[in-house]
């Protein structure tokens, strides 16, 4: 059973871009997103549960302008494609997750593919 993101807030997003093929590198193809372009550029990642990650693509790049994930297979997706695409990232990303009703809170930091995820104390 997954440990799920009850609420993501994202409170910082500034050119983050991630090669789209990084969200598509982990062996369980089944929890790879599904990607739909709305037009020639407008994409959304569809994630788990009707979750998504929207933006734009050139090049096969994708400048994120919204994250939404949380609830059922959240933590999954989260640990297994979404962090190893953040390696993979230039710009920056600051989001508080609520983790299993409050059981933690994690505030995650990233910049240039450098990661920071740490618990936050209430």
């Amino acid at each position: 059973m997954s440990y799920n993101i009850d609420r993501w807030k994202t409170k910082k997003l500034d050119g983050l871009k991630i090669p789209i093929a990084a969200f598509f590198t982990h062996k369980r193809t089944d929890w790879h997103p599904r990607l739909e372009m709305k037009d020639e550029k407008l994409a959304v990642l569809h994630c788990t549960q009707g979750k998504e990650i929207l933006g734009t693509v050139e090049n096969g790049i994708l400048t994120i302008a919204q994250i939404e994930l949380h609830g059922e297979g959240s933590g999954t997706f989260y640990n297994w494609i979404l962090e190893p695409a953040l390696k993979e990232s230039t710009g920056e990303l600051e989001a508080v997750l609520i983790w299993e009703s409050g059981d933690s809170v994690s505030r995650l930091v990233v910049k240039d593919g450098q990661i920071s995820n740490e618990d936050v104390e209430l």
